[in-house]
């Protein structure tokens, strides 16, 4: 391998990582670094696949992806655990193998990935990538330290790469305070706003973006690769429903009965998005069943509705960007009283009960001047995260 000024290395354990490292990885590539996309401890377990967009763009722009699996091994059980971790990818687009078959391969992948030493893994694959390179960036969403993989990465990292955090979601809601250690601390963190920074005070260096993610450059650069198609323009109102499980929802029994309420209207087209992980495969009631969508992704749901329905999900930011009309079901939350945007917000955008709702879908006209500030001031309080970071790279490749 030539020498390489400067290599970009993005890790993400999980696809919510991936979807904020993306971008970053898009506009590093723009600025001619070579950039690698490690897909970690998710992507490893079978628990998670990368976006079909995702994939698009970094095959489009001529981003490298890896996974352990591909990485050089170190040892008996982690050449059986790659061989048979691939064995499983190849046959999962067979369709004439029985899904027993596939599901017994992964349980025993999965069983084998659990007895590996993550930290050595994590170790050589930090080795491998600091190679043949003068200058090396190392994005992350977060440092997890029960993410044993990540965990060996990040450690043989530490001093010899510049370590970058972004958010790991929208910092949009009163949290408890995080307790750091000296060990794990990131060179950088790139912040969504001033409350994200206040709860990073013992990281030396920060600098406030924006949420990189949920800006309009990104949502336009995901569309183009996911087909992505303006709602019709019909008579019926086009409704989603971002939910969450019951931890996070108030009352249960009382949010199926309300989405069953809904889904019996004539004027309106509803769609439940059930993206929080772990929801995906949970059996809907009957009269939800034609509703209930586990298998589109999250900007093609926003773009094909006009009203879109939460009352925990960071996922709203998405109809924000796209701008949606947006209802908090406040009676759902069990976090209501703690956002950030919410004391600020519209009255029409917090919804108490039933009631009010009905009202605000009865009076809805797509025509409507749609009033999202108070999110936008959340993901967006320096202006455009696009342009905000790709002058700290300026900065950043400028720099000694």
């Amino acid at each position: 391998m030539p020498n390489i000024k400067t290599k970009a290395i993005f890790y993400a354990y999980s696809n919510n990582a991936l979807d904020h490292l993306a971008p970053y990885a898009y506009l590093c590539q723009q600025k001619k670094m070579q950039c690698i996309v490690i897909y970690g401890e998710d992507f490893n377990r079978h628990k998670v696949k990368p976006k079909n967009n995702i994939v698009k763009i970094f095959a489009d722009q001529n981003i490298s992806t890896f996974d352990i699996a591909h990485f050089k091994k170190k040892g008996f059980l982690q050449t059986v655990f790659s061989n048979l971790w691939i064995f499983s990818k190849k046959i999962e687009k067979y369709y004439l193998i029985p899904i027993f078959f596939k599901n017994k391969i992964k349980g025993l992948s999965n069983m084998i990935f659990e007895r590996l030493d993550g930290e050595l893994i994590g170790e050589n694959i930090a080795s491998i990538l600091l190679k043949d390179t003068n200058k090396v960036i190392v994005f992350i969403d977060l440092w997890n330290t029960n993410k044993k993989i990540q965990n060996g990465f990040l450690l043989h990292m530490k001093g010899k790469a510049e370590i970058i955090s972004t958010n790991h979601a929208p910092y949009h809601f009163i949290q408890e305070k995080v307790i750091q250690t000296s060990t794990y601390y990131e060179d950088t963190a790139l912040l969504g706003n001033h409350w994200e920074a206040d709860n990073k005070s013992m990281v030396k260096r920060k600098e406030i973006i924006g949420c990189l993610r949920y800006s309009k450059k990104w949502s336009t650069i995901l569309d183009h690769h996911s087909g992505n198609k303006a709602p019709d323009n019909g008579h019926k109102k086009n409704v989603l429903v971002l939910t969450h499980n019951d931890k996070h929802t108030k009352d249960w029994k009382r949010m199926l009965e309300l989405l069953g309420k809904i889904v019996k209207r004539d004027d309106i087209n509803l769609c439940v998005l059930p993206h929080v992980r772990g929801m995906v495969n949970i059996k809907p009631p009957e009269d939800l069943k034609n509703v209930w969508d586990n298998k589109s992704s999250l900007d093609v749901a926003v773009n094909k509705s006009d009203i879109v329905i939460f009352w925990v999900s960071s996922a709203i930011f998405e109809a924000v960007i796209k701008n949606k009309r947006v209802l908090y079901l406040s009676f759902l939350s069990q976090i209501d009283g703690k956002f950030l945007w919410q004391k600020n917000a519209p009255s029409n955008i917090i919804i108490k009960n039933e009631i009010e709702l009905f009202r605000e879908l009865d009076n809805y006209d797509k025509n409507d001047v749609i009033d999202n500030n108070c999110f936008e001031k959340t993901i967006w309080p320096k202006g455009d995260p696009w342009l905000n970071v790709t002058n700290f790279l300026d900065k950043l490749l400028n720099s000694n």
